[in-house]
Formats: structure tokens, sequence, C-alpha cells
């Protein structure tokens, strides 16, 4: 990689410097305000703190126990798969039953396929927890996939 970088620095050099040698550029003097830099990093301080407390209210933190290939979880999760359940419906559409993108619709923004045209809230709800059911065993597996993945 270091090679390719020193091939590319000498063929710039020749194809955009050397034909500039000699050449005289003139240019009036640029007048630019220097940012205000403790402002910039208060702000950039503030959006960290405040996605630092984003991620630890939506998460409650456990350690998982394996057996087999499946997750079983040492907290108390009824918190905690509300909690990755209400992570998820944020990501996917803020929170919004009436969320649509495409095919996918609704809070969990499930394939349309799945509510066989019934969008209400119970049946994304009943809909949603079947999925999650069958295909991951806890929404707090669905949450570990989506981190992975961008997507459950």
């Amino acid at each position: 990689m270091e090679n390719k970088m020193k091939i590319a620095a000498a063929a710039f050099i020749a194809v955009c410097l050397i034909p500039l040698i000699g050449m005289t550029m003139e240019r009036e003097p640029l007048e630019i305000e220097a940012p205000n830099v403790s402002e910039i990093a208060q702000v950039a301080q503030d959006e960290a703190e405040a996605y630092i407390e984003e991620q630890e209210a939506a998460q409650e933190y456990y350690e998982p126990v394996y057996y087999s290939n499946i997750y079983w979880y040492t907290s108390d999760d009824a918190d905690a798969e509300a909690a990755a359940k209400e992570w998820i419906a944020r990501r996917e559409s803020g929170g919004d039953y009436n969320a649509a993108n495409g095919r996918y619709i609704g809070r969990y923004q499930l394939d349309s396929s799945y509510l066989n045209g019934d969008y209400s809230e119970e049946n994304q709800e009943a809909t949603a927890e079947a999925y999650i059911a069958d295909r991951y065993g806890s929404w707090q597996a669905a949450q570990e996939h989506w981190r992975e993945y961008g997507w459950y």
C-alpha cells in the first residue's frame, strides 16, 4: 500500500506540479474569519453527551449466557426486552405506526405482505412479536442483529 501511495504522489507531481514550475500566480489575499473553536468544541461535546445519554437510556446492559446457538439473558428481561423493542422501533420509523417506506410499513417497518392489508397498531404489534420470536427468539437478539447489520 505504501508503494502505491508513493507512485500516486509521483504521478501527481509529474502531471500537476511540474508544468507549473516557473509560472507566477498572483492573487489577492483571502480574508477569512477564524471559527470560534471553543463554541465548536462545546457543541461537539454536547452532542456526544446527548448521544451517550440516549444510548444508555435505550439499552439496559446485560451479560449474555450462551446455550448452543441461542442467547439467554441473565438480566431481568421484561425491561430489557421492552427497551430493545423500543430501540428498534425508534430506529426503523421514529416510533410511528403510520410510517411507510416502499413496501415496508409501520412502527417496525414490516414487509406489507406480513401485515396482510391490516395496518392497525394491534396487528403491527402482533405481527412484529411473531416475526421477532420466529426469526431471532427475542427483541434483544434482533437488536444485536440490527446493530451489526443495520436492519433486522
